[in-house]
């Protein structure tokens, strides 16, 4: 059965997706936790079958798992698999700067400046969410612009899951600094893909998962395991 389509041209079944995934990302479904399909359906305000699709699809991504007669489980933060789905992210994402460069449309570079703005004005706070809906969209324009599907289907759930690790990271251990690191971070990525600048931007994109690659070890450290999976009891 096909889901019907929105008057925004996004059918329900990628709305649930959409809703889902952002649900995870801010971690208001927490690592672990277990829902029935009502659950979800009430969750996201949407009817059966487009949740459905949106399950499938989200745990082809492995953002959840689904359990037979039991609903459905928020896949838990693993510490060690997502340091080591870092390193294949960091490759992928300098060969989709590389390719954005190459391919991307005036349309394209015209949504990139504007997001360039929208980065220079964001105010610092503890929600992260604002930056969060930017970051998205700047992963959503270079996928694009690089114009590669299975590269999409690889990357895209990475990002989820990076946006949920740092939307852990600066709800307990970061501070305004690391925000407005990782904003100009994104800013600096940003310009260099506009102006053309490959090595720049190549530069930028390797700090901005350096940035990543270091808050493992503060949240290795001094978070609670509980964080990382509602299931494990605080000591």
């Amino acid at each position: 059965m096909v889901t019907k389509t929105s008057s925004y041209g996004m059918s329900q079944g990628e709305q649930a997706y959409e809703r889902i995934e952002s649900l995870i990302a801010h971690m208001e479904l927490k690592p672990g936790e277990t829902m029935t399909m009502a659950d979800l359906q009430e969750r996201v305000s949407l009817g059966r079958t487009p949740v459905l699709e949106a399950i499938r699809k989200l745990s082809d991504d492995t953002l959840l798992e689904v359990r037979a007669g039991r609903g459905v489980k928020i896949t838990p933060i693993d510490l060690h698999r997502e340091r080591r789905l870092l390193r294949i992210r960091r490759d992928i994402e300098s060969f989709v700067v590389e390719l954005a460069i190459d391919n991307a449309s005036g349309l394209v570079r015209s949504q990139l400046n504007q997001l360039a703005r929208m980065l220079r004005e964001l105010k610092s706070g503890s929600d992260i969410r604002p930056f969060n809906e930017l970051d998205k969209r700047m992963d959503q324009l270079l996928l694009e612009a690089a114009d590669e599907p299975f590269v999409e289907r690889t990357l895209r759930p990475l990002h989820t899951t990076f946006r949920r690790l740092g939307y852990l990271y600066q709800s307990h251990l970061g501070s305004e600094r690391t925000v407005q690191e990782n904003i100009q971070m994104h800013i600096n990525m940003l310009d260099a893909i506009i102006e053309r600048d490959t090595p720049n931007a190549l530069k930028a994109t390797h700090l901005l998962m350096d940035f990543m690659e270091e808050m493992f070890v503060p949240l290795e450290r001094d978070l609670a395991p509980s964080y990382l999976d509602i299931n494990i009891k605080p000591f």
